[in-house]
């Protein structure tokens, strides 16, 4: 059979025929193209290809004609892709053969042209008698270069039926510059059906906008349009909203960051993720955050930086290790996000130059790009053949064996991602598509704008590429002040057209030539494509200004002083062009952390600025809490942590520096050298030094290193090592009275002792009396720390009080919170008999359960988990127990011994720890008539969502298969016995694929890491094993599971049959026995709770022991949870 192909070895081949057959399937029983659901950037990718693909077999000798008739998805894919954008009919079909990088010869022109209804009957779609460009528009719904137009008119006419304004020609409105519905209108008229349909969905997302006005991009959108005609229409109204006027020229409103994000920091080399900015309520003062990593929840708490009076920091945490995703709870303000991290299936992460995430699109339009991939990976141009040039390369910090490559996409045609025979998916690279903003000078450095923007001395450059169409184009400029985000500034000038040349060009936004005056301001800059295409870019200018930062003598930061910090001064000069300052003279004392003056011009132009100097931050370790702060601490020498690290920024290099403790004469006792541990960073471990100081009644800690700036050493104290800051503290007539309080600069946090979930209160400063907030009054005791204040840096308070917290005593318990938690604190008061049940305050019950030894608290409690397990269970998730330690809760609470009813209606088990959400579902399963065969269905791909595709097989066929592949053996034991560098060796090699890249619960890899643990913390287990004695309960109870099923004795057994030739008599092949124990009690737990076996006292005598364990071997214990739970339900099902 004769094939219309020249280039059968073409590399994109067989993605042409991959993709033709994906295309063909969605569009089976679809009645316009966009039913497909493709969004812009996939059918911007599938040009690319498409388009590269049929130039190489042309080139080859293949026709055209034929290659179309053999592809006619893909080339239906790429008409309507370009119809969306078409603004020109007439050129419609010359166009696109430029565009897919093709001749535009006029004989394929006419061929298109004509194939377009057969293109169209061939893939199933509607074929309307109209011309075939405009059959090509109704298919892409509505042109992108429009919907700015159509919007514009629902505004200015309400919002209604303007269907017959567009076929009647009457929508204009007077003063219109050069804004077009001809396509649009066309839509209407040959389907006004699917216009109207179009129009709905539009003036719904416009009502949804209207209704949440700050937060509708962030929130679940309606659904009604399709992705093709969705993107545009919210693109538009993100940044023009519903009711602006002049569309077509108005650069806009500011816009900000909505939800986390990944993003890269170079510098460091570390992923890390970004919680953003959000709006602080004045009465709370700062945001809650809770973020969940794989199972485990931290809090972290952002505030209003200096200066500001709206918005809280935003703040990066660092992503410790390659996992799978992050959840992030906005408790303040009650928004949940998942945010996405290494996907299995495709183990590779791309940002921008600027650490932008791009890993999800499917066309970069970047020159340059970060690519984190698995350390063994490769990285191609597919369609090329070639690997992609190599710029940097960087290992990822924390991240096992990944490495971070700069690539040069300059000439680059895709990306993708290949190891050991797994291949990601394949991007496309077309950086001709994105107009970049060049910065050609230096930030001034310490200045920046009220809103937090650099401030630069001289002009914007927008870089345009060679322009899509192949043609001369002109683009539109327009720039407005900015406002805030949220809010449109005024127009600085009118919209200026740029004609840019075929091949691109640069364009000076800014000229100092275009006025006498200096251009200075906070702007927002556009510019506007033929195509829709719309760029914004932010830019500070006070053209010319000089800043010089002068602080003591010519030192490089603030540092830390008697009373506050170092003086620091700005020295401002202009250049051709003058402007005043305003103060003449800009200076930071002591107690300030920075400054305020503004820019004047003669023509009135007047720029708010704000000079913040550099100074150093710390991180001293002390057992109360280590922070990051600018000012020196008070503490006592018994109060620093010999477990910690110091930690110092100056903001650059610092020259030999070193950490010294000196006693009360000044005479050195220990010194520590600093070494850089990132380009920002240097540390120190502090146990030598905090051992020294301990033996001392006073002295202080001196850091010393050489100022590269100043070229001379400079010593500062970074803390004074002196008596406690008070004896103790009682409450008297509802303050907190100190004994033998100190005179120094303190604050308080103050917890109550009777709600521990409860986050402290700050006393900002304290005298020898000091009035307690009311809702402290009557609450119980409480807990109290004083610390040095610190003015120039927000110091948070510990989640908890340690062990060298005050204690003041008084009578009640803690009120001020809702009805569940305030029964609680009852119950720990003492005032109540009951613990409560209801479900909200069940994280806080787990929290409570894996702190507390007090026997009431704890018999109660799991009486409430036993009431209500299926809440229990959610509630553990949502807890702040970490989630090594679940497992081990879990057991300990008797919850493993108890079946589970369905969860919560509508609840989301995917965002958690994966083996909590399996055992959900797994209930929700068992729940579950299976004749309902949607709902089972529906479960079904939840779970394997949550834990992977094996727990299915496990359910389906009562056996899990990994049991088999995942386990330990005769020569894993004889590893255990080989010198350490043999078995890193070995280790590495068996398991370098594994913790590469994070897999589902079940999968084959997961299940082998989790068995192996028990290798790596084999002494532990040899010792809980032989003390506990958890072998004979092991052995009792699979002799009880072969008389009650002999199925799931079989499973029980296959662990322990690969131990044949191992003496498990002996003491030091003990731990190899743990996973066959694990299991064992799983089985018998699982099956004690779906009624299979009878209560067992042994297994209850064994629990403490098994939750032991857990906590050694967490995911092993809770894998064998599930697939034990997964085992016995398929048994009761006859599988």
């Amino acid at each position: 059979m004769s094939t219309p192909f020249a280039d059968l070895q073409d590399s994109l081949l067989l993605w042409a025929s991959q993709t033709e057959l994906d295309i063909a399937g969605r569009l089976s029983g679809a009645e316009w193209f966009t039913d497909t659901a493709l969004t812009a950037d996939e059918l911007e990718s599938i040009d690319r290809f498409y388009g590269t693909f049929l130039a190489r077999q042309i080139s080859a000798g293949a026709e055209l004609p034929d290659l179309l008739e053999i592809t006619p998805a893909l080339a239906t894919a790429t008409l309507v892709s370009h119809a969306s954008v078409n603004t020109d009919p007439g050129r419609f079909f010359t166009d696109h053969l430029v565009g897919l990088g093709l001749e535009a010869r006029a004989e394929w022109a006419e061929l298109l042209e004509g194939q377009v209804p057969v293109l169209l009957g061939r893939v199933g779609l509607t074929v309307l008698d109209a011309p075939a460009v405009d059959l090509l528009a109704v298919h892409a719904g509505l042109p992108w270069a429009e919907v700015g137009t159509l919007l514009e008119l629902l505004d200015r006419t309400g919002g209604g039926d303007v269907a017959a304004l567009l076929l009647d020609g009457s929508w204009a409105w007077p003063d219109m510059e050069d804004e077009t519905l001809d396509i649009t209108a066309a839509v209407a008229e040959l389907a006004p059906g699917r216009f109207a349909a179009l129009l709905d969905g539009i003036n719904e997302l416009r009502a949804f906008a209207l209704e949440h006005p700050t937060s509708w991009p962030d929130r679940v959108l309606p659904d009604s349009l399709p992705a093709l005609v969705a993107e545009p229409v919210i693109a538009e109204l993100r940044e023009r909203p519903v009711g602006m006027l002049d569309r077509a020229s108005a650069v806009g409103v500011a816009t900000r960051e909505l939800r986390p994000r990944l993003i890269f920091d170079a510098r460091r080399a570390k992923v890390c993720l970004r919680l953003p900015q959000q709006r602080v309520r004045d009465e709370l003062g700062e945001v809650s955050w809770r973020v969940n990593v794989e199972g485990t929840t931290r809090i972290f708490r952002t505030g209003r930086p200096w200066g500001e009076p709206t918005w809280s920091e935003a703040l990066d945490i660092t992503v410790e290790r390659q996992i799978r995703e992050a959840t992030v709870q906005d408790v303040s303000n009650g928004i949940t996000w998942t945010t996405p991290v290494v996907e299995t299936a495709d183990p590779v992460l791309i940002f921008a130059a600027n650490g932008q995430n791009l890993t999800a699109v499917s066309t970069l339009h970047h020159r340059e790009v970060w690519v984190l991939v698995p350390a063994d990976a490769t990285i191609t141009d597919t369609a090329a053949g070639q690997e992609l040039p190599v710029l940097e390369e960087l290992e990822v910090e924390g991240w096992t064996s990944w490495i971070a490559r700069r690539l040069d996409l300059t000439e680059a045609a895709s990306l993708q991602v290949t190891r050991d025979s797994q291949t990601s998916r394949l991007r496309s690279v077309d950086p001709r598509q994105r107009v970049t903003f060049l910065h050609p000078s230096e930030p001034l450095e310490d200045v920046r704008s009220l809103s937090g923007l650099p401030v630069y001395p001289g002009e914007l450059i927008a870089d345009f590429p060679p322009t899509p169409s192949g043609r001369d184009e002109t683009w539109q400029l327009s720039i407005s002040a900015y406002a805030r985000p949220g809010a449109a500034g005024d127009e600085i000038a009118p919209p200026e057209p740029l004609e840019i040349q075929a091949g691109g060009g640069q364009f000076a936004i800014f000229d100092p030539e275009d006025y006498d005056s200096p251009w200075v301001g906070e702007y927002l800059v556009r510019v506007r494509g033929p195509r829709g295409e719309s760029f914004r870019h932010r830019y500070t200018i006070v053209e010319g200004m000089v800043a010089r930062t002068i602080i003591d003598n010519d030192r490089s930061v603030r540092i830390p002083a008697v009373s506050g910090l170092s003086d620091a001064q700005l020295y401002i000069n202009h250049g051709d062009k003058p402007f005043a300052v305003d103060p003449r003279r800009v200076t930071v004392d002591a107690h300030s952390a920075g400054a305020d003056f503004a820019v004047e011009t003669d023509e009135g132009d007047r720029l708010p600025l704000r000079f913040v100097p550099p100074r150093m931050a710390f991180e001293l370790p002390v057992r109360e809490g280590t922070m990051w702060r600018t000012t020196r601490l008070i503490c006592t020498p018994r109060d620093l942590d010999p477990a910690g690290e110091l930690r110092v920024r100056v903001g650059g290099e610092m020259g030999r520096p070193q950490v010294r403790v000196l006693n009360n004469h000044g005479t050195p006792v220990r010194t520590v050298p600093l070494k850089q541990t990132d380009p920002l960073t240097y540390s120190a471990p502090f146990r030598a030094l905090a051992t020294s100081a301990a033996t001392l009644p006073s002295g202080r800690v001196e850091l010393e290193w050489v100022d590269s700036r100043a070229d001379e050493r400079t010593s500062v104290t970074l803390a004074e090592l002196s008596t406690p800051h008070c004896a103790g503290v009682t409450v008297q007539d509802g303050a907190l009275v100190f004994e033998d309080l100190a005179q120094r600069s303190l604050g308080a946090w103050v917890w109550p002792l009777t709600a521990p979930w409860a986050p402290a209160v700050t006393l900002p400063e304290v005298e020898k009396s000091t009035p307690l907030p009311e809702s402290l009054i009557d609450a119980g005791p409480l807990a109290v720390i004083l610390h040095s204040v610190d003015p120039f840096t927000t110091l948070r308070a510990p989640q908890y009080p340690g062990e060298r917290a005050l204690t003041a005593e008084q009578p009640g318990y803690y009120t001020a919170q809702n009805n569940g938690l305030e029964s609680l604190s009852a119950f720990l008061a003492g005032e109540r008999e009951e613990a409560p049940t209801d479900p909200e305050i069940m994280p806080i019950l787990w929290e409570l359960l894996a702190e507390t030894d007090d026997p009431r608290s704890r018999s109660a409690v799991s009486a409430t988990f036993a009431s209500a397990p299926s809440a229990a269970i959610a509630a553990l998730a949502d807890s702040l127990v970490p989630a090594g330690l679940q497992p081990g809760r879990v057991i300990a609470s008797g919850l493993a011994t108890v079946a589970s009813g369905p969860g919560e209606p509508g609840r989301d088990t995917g965002h958690r720890a994966a083996w909590l959400g399996a055992l959900e579902l797994l209930a929700e399963i068992a729940a579950t008539e299976e004749s309902d065969r949607v709902a089972q269905r529906e479960l079904r791909n939840r779970l394997a969502d949550v834990a992977g595709r094996g727990i299915l097989n496990t359910l389906d066929t009562g056996h899990d298969s990994s049991l088999d592949s995942a386990c330990i053996d005769q020569s894993t034991v004889l590893i255990a016995k080989m010198d350490a560098a043999q078995q890193e060796a070995l280790l590495a090699h068996f398991f370098s694929s594994a913790e590469l890249v994070p897999g589902a619960l079940s999968d084959d890899n997961a299940r082998l890491l989790a068995v192996f643990e028990t290798f790596r913390r084999r002494e532990e287990l040899i010792d809980l094993l032989t003390s506990e004695d958890l072998i004979k309960p092991a052995v009792s109870l699979l002799r009880g599971l072969r008389s009650a099923n002999r199925a799931l004795y079989s499973n029980a057994r296959v662990r322990f049959d690969k131990l044949d030739g191992v003496n498990t008599d002996e003491r030091a092949n003990a731990w190899a026995l743990a996973p066959v124990v694990s299991l064992v009690f799983a089985l018998a737990a699982r099956m004690h709770a779906h009624g299979l076996m009878g209560k067992s006292k042994t297994l209850e005598a064994a629990s403490r022991g098994w939750s032991r364990m857990a906590d050694i071997v967490p995911d092993l214990v809770s894998g064998d949870l599930v697939s034990a739970e997964a085992m016995v339900l398929a048994t009761q099902r006859g599988a």
